[in-house]
């Protein structure tokens, strides 16, 4: 079974938290049943985080999981400290294949499109 997380920074605000989770949800919407299994996840400040999201994957039967991380740049997070928990999480589960997607702003296409939008 194929999952998916939306990965975040993670606010103090709790509304700017809640707008991650209903991204996420719209996301999934818009997936048309590509993962069986959609969620998000926080690398600091909020709830669940990275480690919990994919825990909760693993238990709903995910073995096939992809992480996209919601940075427009390759900063610290993106570079270091996502790649070490998928490390560590790979190990706790040699079984679930967890893939490190391309962050927002390495996506192909994506500055000519938000080009068209602004």
């Amino acid at each position: 079974m194929k999952g998916f997380i939306l990965v975040a920074h993670g606010s103090r605000r709790a509304a700017a938290n809640d707008e991650i989770a209903a991204f996420a949800r719209s996301l999934a919407e818009g997936m048309d049943d590509k993962f069986a299994v959609i969620g998000h996840g926080f690398w600091e400040l909020a709830e669940p985080s990275l480690e919990q999201a994919i825990d909760n994957q693993v238990s709903s039967g995910a073995s096939d999981i992809r992480l996209f991380p919601y940075f427009l740049a390759r900063g610290k997070h993106v570079v270091t400290d996502l790649p070490s928990v998928l490390e560590q999480k790979r190990e706790q589960y040699p079984e679930v294949t967890i893939t490190l997607l391309p962050h927002l702003g390495a996506l192909p296409g994506f500055a000519d499109w938000l080009g068209r939008q602004l």
